[in-house]
């Protein structure tokens, strides 16, 4: 006969648990013996085909990468006037007001229909945030006037001018779609 060690279930280990010894082993007695097989492992799990949430995952994040580069290429180009605008005035400093007023149109017209800018002076302030619009309207009102005079008069203000139309440049451009919108009501 045959003995084979079964470990004692929890019923049994529950009644022996008065008794001393209590977690022992419970021997059975066969009549025959059991020919048993070796214990064989499962194959290691494959990682392809990946489980459906991978998949989703990978589809999201590609989604997010292409959307994310495609948006960032848009606002480049979409900035490109201003920048050359930007690039002109620092290498190129105009030497006049209406150097500097065709530089703020050039750049202007690649984001605001021609109608929109005909008050000039006053479009150019309108772009800027309260505080600035402050700052800059006494510039703005004496540039309306300078720029009809002589060059002689022009000079003292085409330093300030400059600054201004840099600032102008990386405040106001591009409009949003809500200024342009507001513009296109008024």
């Amino acid at each position: 006969m045959a003995a084979i060690r079964v470990p004692a279930t929890f019923i049994q280990r529950r009644r022996r648990a008065r008794e001393p010894m209590a977690w022992g082993v419970v021997m059975i007695l066969l009549d025959k013996p059991i020919e048993i097989n070796d214990i064989v492992a499962a194959p290691a799990a494959s990682w392809w085909p990946l489980a459906s949430g991978w998949y989703i995952l990978a589809t999201v994040a590609i989604i997010t990468v292409v959307s994310s580069i495609v948006l960032s290429v848009r606002a480049y180009r979409k900035r490109r006037p201003r920048r050359l605008a930007l690039k002109q005035l620092r290498k190129q400093p105009p030497e006049t007001l209406s150097a500097i007023t065709l530089i703020l149109k050039q750049a202007t017209l690649a984001y605001v229909p021609h109608e929109e800018t005909l008050n000039w002076w006053d479009f150019l302030g309108e772009q800027l945030n309260t505080r600035q619009r402050r700052r800059y309207q006494p510039l703005l009102t004496a540039l309306s006037e300078a720029s009809y005079q002589p060059y002689v008069a022009q000079e003292q203000w085409i330093e300030p001018y400059r600054k201004f139309a840099a600032v102008w440049l990386k405040q106001a451009l591009p409009l949003s779609n809500k200024q342009l919108k507001e513009q296109r009501d008024d």
